[in-house]
């Protein structure tokens, strides 16, 4: 519909009782904002035209916005409520210093900036704004120290300016606040075809499960930017300028941390590590809800003839009649751990993961553990037996196996199985493994590290001198 007639920014129309602002929104509808509700409505140019028809209506002078309110309302922000605190603090005091201003203007004085600059209006003005802003004590001039704890009041010139800006809004409170976290220039310096390109260049290496680095990725996008100029010289458009290194890191910033590790983790590994957390109470009473796994401990351990010699074949013993008189090799751990108290309830070291050593840490559980506090010295004691209410483990060869199931179910208690490659469905086990290898494994000789090749300077094999009853203490 052609607009044959312009309706003015702030116009204010009463119609049945109702005094609406109107605003245009630039695509050719307005925004009109009940002044007694302050509920907002989008109206059309047809639909404005036809309230102004309506018997009764009047409209009331615009109000005229100073150029700061009118770009706070361009930004979305209309109340003060919608601003920060700071904001709303920076409001506050410069309304209070305008206030001193006015009282000058009463008693006769020309407001002028080189008059609000002496030091006698100053402290008229201070004294009072300080009856109307309570929330910091107000300073002539910045004398040092924090600036959060006491305000200070601006030259006469920019008290001026508020002032002025201040009237010229017709005493909105709006117009008094700074933005100055818009300044500079914001408008995009790369073109729409670079950003397309740079896309293209993150799809086709960074993505990639070998995860590439960025300057992998600005290697391929210098190469399509120059196929892309090529085109560009025919048919006569200026070339695109390259991007840099921190350019490039931003825009692969702009594709989501959870995204970029679902295409080069895979979703096994992001499920696992970026799961939501859960925050209801797992269990209350001891026993009631029990974890149990198996973890392939990063330590090289000396297992002693004795109680290994007879599970050898007879080359290995031959063989190891000629070496030396030890084996050195990596033992597996089954752990149990009561969920409400986050106490260990059973430890068994096996060569390999089977029936017998889940059976074992079963029998743990429900048996007293003063024996091994004896043994082993332990200065704190041990969780008491305990039956098992529910227990949970995954899919691993020693725990999900008739055997472990009738055992289970034969002392009263339920068997919940985890999913498969999902950490998250045993936190607090999963968690003991880690906090156990960083603050224990890590600094015993022979740790191997958490992955291969991550201790190069270091032989665990060699360093391997922890025993097997070493180990269990």
């Amino acid at each position: 519909m052609k607009m044959n007639y312009i309706i003015p920014a702030g116009q204010r129309i009463k119609t049945a009782g109702n005094t609406r602002t109107v605003y245009p929104n630039g695509d050719g509808s307005y925004r009109a904002e009940h002044v007694e509700t302050g509920s907002v409505e989008i109206l059309s140019y047809k639909e404005l035209l036809g309230l102004l028809k309506l018997p009764g209506t009047s409209t009331i002078d615009r109000l005229t916005d100073s150029p700061a309110a009118a770009r706070i309302r361009q930004g979305g922000l209309h109340y003060r409520q919608q601003l920060s605190e700071e904001l709303q603090d920076q409001i506050d005091l410069r309304k209070a210093i305008i206030a001193g201003v006015d009282y000058l203007v009463e008693t006769g004085l020309k407001v002028t900036a080189a008059a609000l600059n002496k030091n006698s209006n100053r402290r008229i003005i201070r004294e009072v704004a300080g009856q109307l802003y309570k929330v910091r004590p107000i300073n002539l001039a910045p004398r040092g120290g924090s600036t959060r704890l006491v305000a200070f009041m601006p030259h006469g010139r920019t008290i001026l300016k508020y002032r002025q800006r201040y009237i010229e809004s017709g005493h909105d409170e709006m117009a008094l606040v700074d933005q100055a976290w818009l300044r500079g220039n914001r408008s995009s310096r790369i073109l729409t075809k670079m950003r397309e390109l740079m896309t293209e260049a993150i799809e086709q290496i960074h993505l990639d499960l070998k995860k590439p680095n960025v300057s992998a990725v600005l290697r391929q996008l210098r190469t399509l930017t120059a196929e892309e100029n090529a085109k560009r010289k025919l048919n006569g458009l200026k070339p695109l300028k390259p991007v840099t290194h921190k350019t490039m890191a931003d825009h692969i910033k702009m594709i989501g941390s959870t995204a970029l590790a679902i295409a080069r983790d895979g979703e096994r590994a992001v499920a696992n590590n970026r799961s939501r957390g859960i925050t209801d109470t797992r269990a209350l009473m001891i026993g009631e809800f029990i974890e149990i796994d198996e973890c392939k401990l990063s330590l090289i351990t000396v297992a002693k003839k004795k109680g290994w010699w007879e599970r050898l074949s007879s080359k290995d013993q031959a063989a190891l009649e000629e070496i030396e008189e030890i084996i050195r090799t990596r033992l597996w751990l089954v752990l149990a751990l009561d969920v409400a108290t986050r106490m260990p309830l059973a430890w068994v070291l096996t060569c390999n993961p089977s029936k017998e050593a889940t059976l074992e840490a079963l029998r743990m559980v429900t048996r007293d553990k003063t024996r091994e506090k004896v043994m082993y010295g332990c200065e704190c004691d041990p969780m008491p037996p305990v039956g098992i209410g529910s227990l949970k483990g995954d899919n691993g060869y020693g725990i999900r196996n008739a055997a472990v199931k009738a055992a289970t179910l034969g002392i009263g208690g339920q068997s919940h199985d985890a999913r498969t490659y999902h950490g998250v469905d045993k936190p607090f086990l999963e968690r003991m493994f880690g906090s156990l290898e960083s603050i224990l494994i890590n600094l015993i000789h022979g740790y191997t590290g958490r992955k291969a090749g991550a201790l190069p300077g270091y032989d665990p094999i060699k360093n391997g001198v922890l025993s097997c009853e070493e180990l269990y203490g």
